[in-house]
């Protein structure tokens, strides 16, 4: 990913004794390394081992990065299993203490959580600001059950991180600890793809990389390439591989709406569907027409937010690509940008409801170009309806829905956001805009709680 001779900014957040740290500064020698540790007893050591080492491109910070400056309860791990023998260099307990509190049986029987101690606490955006870094290369994180607290702590400065790596746990080891399913939420919704996963039992590592980070992506993805060519290799000597390849599905929406709607358009008998794609986002992660454009369909993505936009020209060229968005008038609008970018939207009210609601930031606020269905389709389709129209338009889905004219022109399959956002789970079913598509002649085909697919009853119905 990196070059030695890189000059890199680097994170080792919870870096317990400094090992980590030491062997990015071997790697890089032109990288500025920071370490965070606020164990008083760790610092020691960290010191003492950049001595050992003779290491002078590391700079230690003694706090815990955490959601808040100031202060907290630090929970101090001490112990040793009675199986293995002491070692004079290598403390087994020192390395589960943590911001949160431990549940009372832990994994290890011999792990002991005796002290507690105070310690001042930084946040990730207080840290950038204070050292004016405009980004960083790559952040190594080991907080014991704390990740979302560092990675809130950031802000929309965790835009400006090109690569991290964590830990993850499928169980709760630490009191309010955030799961590994959360964990994988919260990073999607923020742009990052993830790389890698190795989970040794209930708890793993997972390495993250930018969405924006085109170069990175493609690294990581001809490396898959190369072990896809390998692999074909063995399928002619296993038979098993052959048939398990033969039936294998791939889905980049969120709920796996794109194969629900494939499976429709196979059976009505279209095998390329065109599709209008409103709110697109990104060219693949959580895409509804994605699949489609991979198997030589084309069709329209509008995606109003610049920065998103951008990714659409390289990877969806044989698309029409707008950067607009639609309403019910030809005008300019202000677009909120949010922290999680899949929250983007021309609605002040769902705006501040994510503010209020969802720990969410409004980035900026800008102003972006809009047109109606009827202009963008006389304009890039020839007055012909999209096969297939996706909407995922935050707040206005119902507007551009109803702005349609059924009565001339429409598509055969709509899957559309019905839910309202909630971050407990609690969202409720918009039925009057469900009712209002079953009136123009459509039938719910399918639902997946965040979107409703509708197809036209026409052409599923058979007389």
């Amino acid at each position: 990913m990196f070059k030695k001779e890189d000059k890199l900014i680097i994170l080792d957040i919870g870096g317990c004794e400094g090992e980590e740290s030491i062997r990015y500064s071997k790697l890089f020698p032109n990288a500025e390394i920071f370490i965070f540790e606020p164990l008083p007893s760790n610092q020691d050591l960290i010191k003492q081992n950049f001595a050992n080492y003779k290491i002078d491109n590391i700079k230690l910070l003694p706090v815990a990065l955490s959601d808040k400056d100031g202060f907290a309860d630090f929970y101090v791990s001490s112990g040793h299993p009675e199986d293995q023998q002491t070692e004079l260099d290598w403390n087994f307990g020192n390395k589960s203490s943590s911001l949160l509190e431990p549940e009372v049986s832990t994994i290890h029987k011999w792990l002991e959580f005796k002290d507690k101690i105070k310690v001042p606490t930084m946040t990730l955006y207080t840290f950038v600001e204070q050292n004016k870094i405009d980004k960083i290369d790559f952040v190594h994180m080991d907080v014991q059950g704390a990740e979302l607290k560092v990675l809130l702590g950031a802000k929309d400065n965790l835009k400006n991180i090109k690569a991290i790596w964590l830990e993850v746990s499928d169980i709760t080891i630490y009191k309010n600890q955030v799961l590994r399913k959360e964990i994988e939420r919260f990073m999607k919704e923020n742009g990052f793809y993830l790389v890698k996963t190795e989970m040794e039992g209930i708890a793993g590592d997972q390495f993250y990389i930018n969405n924006k980070e085109r170069s990175l992506l493609s690294f990581f993805n001809n490396l898959k390439n190369i072990k896809m060519r390998l692999s074909l290799k063995n399928i002619f000597r296993n038979k098993e591989s052959l048939l398990i390849n033969e039936h294998k599905k791939t889905s980049y929406s969120q709920s796996g709406e794109d194969l629900i709607v494939k499976f429709i358009f196979d059976c009505i008998g279209i095998s390329k569907p065109t599709y209008l794609d409103i709110g697109a986002h990104h060219p693949y992660y959580i895409s509804n027409t994605a699949l489609f454009y991979e198997n030589g369909s084309t069709g329209i993505n509008i995606e109003p937010d610049p920065l998103l936009f951008n990714d659409f020209l390289i990877h969806r060229k044989n698309d029409i690509n707008l950067n607009i968005g639609v309403s019910d008038k030809n005008d300019e609008l202000d677009f909120y940008v949010i922290s999680s970018p899949t929250l983007n939207t021309f609605s002040k009210e769902e705006a501040e409801k994510y503010t209020q609601e969802g720990d969410y930031n409004i980035i900026r606020i800008e102003k972006i170009k809009v047109n109606t269905l009827d202009y963008i389709l006389d304009k890039y389709a020839n007055s012909i309806f999209p096969q297939f129209l996706s909407i995922d338009a935050e707040g206005v889905d119902e507007l551009i829905i109803k702005d349609i004219n059924f009565e001339k022109n429409y598509p055969i399959v709509i899957c559309i956001e019905t839910i309202t956002f909630s971050t407990s789970g609690n969202g409720i079913k918009n039925k009057s805009l469900i009712s209002f598509i079953e009136s123009k002649g459509y039938m719910v085909y399918a639902d997946t709680n965040i979107n409703t697919i509708f197809v036209k009853e026409n052409f599923w119905k058979k007389k």
